[in-house]
């Protein structure tokens, strides 16, 4: 197995980190400025609804984003990380990844839809689960950008 472009993948997966590093909220650094305020929750405020109820707390404050996007967020990065491994599986067919994508993408809708209608109640932990399946998924899409056997 060979990474075809070494820098921009360790690019990537340090920034992915660090995304869920910061949207980890003020809690992790015990910043004691009312956490709407936070540069955190400032840096996701366009990304993410950070209803306080529908995020888990750290040191008594809310994350920067909800579950679900801290899910997304997470998944990206472990799933990026994984690409060498996946690679190793000899996964090639990316058609069947954005399909898969697609279907963890409208899961997430579907969750959110029926929450939203009061068909069921999901939880801070099930929208991290889903959130985490969409956002490992979608990074299983650039295998093919990256790795190749030789």
């Amino acid at each position: 197995m060979q990474i075809r472009q070494p820098i921009l993948y360790g690019s990537i997966l340090f920034l992915a980190f660090v995304v869920v590093f910061v949207a980890l909220g003020g809690g992790l650094f015990n910043q004691s400025t009312p956490w709407p305020g936070q540069w955190q929750h400032q840096s996701f405020y366009s990304l993410c609804h950070q209803i306080a109820d529908r995020s888990f707390w750290i040191n008594g404050q809310p994350m920067a984003v909800c579950s679900r996007c801290i899910g997304i967020y997470s998944g990206f990065a472990l799933g990026w990380g994984l690409l060498p491994i996946v690679t190793l599986l000899n996964i090639k067919r990316v058609t069947y990844i954005k399909k898969i994508v697609v279907f963890m993408l409208l899961f997430n809708l579907l969750d959110a839809a029926g929450n939203f209608f009061g068909l069921w109640q999901n939880t801070l932990v099930s929208r991290t689960l889903l959130g985490g399946m969409l956002g490992s998924s979608a990074a299983l899409i650039f295998i093919g950008d990256f790795f190749h056997h030789n």
